[in-house]
């Protein structure tokens, strides 16, 4: 049976593990309502205008635990530094950011639950091959700035649509 490590445990485990869980349910919730897996229309209804000006996007996700090898976590302070140098420079368009709570599986077999960052980016076709590298260059840049074995990317496999 693997070993657990939770973070900043204490007297509160069983309820920060239950506060956790409801807000990685609702996360799920939402990933699944904002990934276009809901129909935008029924079949044979009119578009709307608004639909009419949809644009296409891609959209990929990096998921950023905040436990350190050295058992601390990435502050607050920490991570908003690492948007504001690291994240915002390349992609000064936007970027959305929701908090949750993740299970992970270290190299060594242990499981570590830990607070977590979820980056979602939209980019489009013209820009798909430099928003990938930038990516790539943000997941690189945590690895190294917080000790970590990895950061999770999902790449949507196809375009969403995105209404302004």
């Amino acid at each position: 049976m693997p070993s657990i490590c939770w973070p900043g445990a204490g007297n509160t485990v069983e309820t920060n593990v239950m506060r956790a869980m409801r807000k990685t349910a609702l996360l799920l919730f939402l990933v699944f309502l904002l990934s276009g897996s809901l129909p935008a229309q029924t079949a044979g209804s009119t578009p709307s205008p608004a639909a009419a000006k949809a644009e296409r996007y891609y959209r990929t996700e990096l998921y950023f635990g905040r436990s350190k090898a050295d058992g601390t976590i990435v502050s607050e302070e920490e991570w908003r530094a690492f948007l504001a140098d690291i994240v915002t420079p390349r992609f000064p368009e936007g970027f959305t950011v929701l908090h949750g709570f993740g299970q992970y599986r270290e190299a060594g077999g242990r499981i570590i639950l830990e607070p977590s960052e979820v980056l979602i980016v939209l980019y489009s076709s013209r820009s798909k091959k430099k928003s990938r590298a930038k990516l790539e260059e943000v997941r690189a840049a945590y690895i190294k700035k917080f000790d970590q074995e990895s950061v999770l990317r999902v790449d949507m496999p196809k375009r969403v649509t995105v209404f302004f």
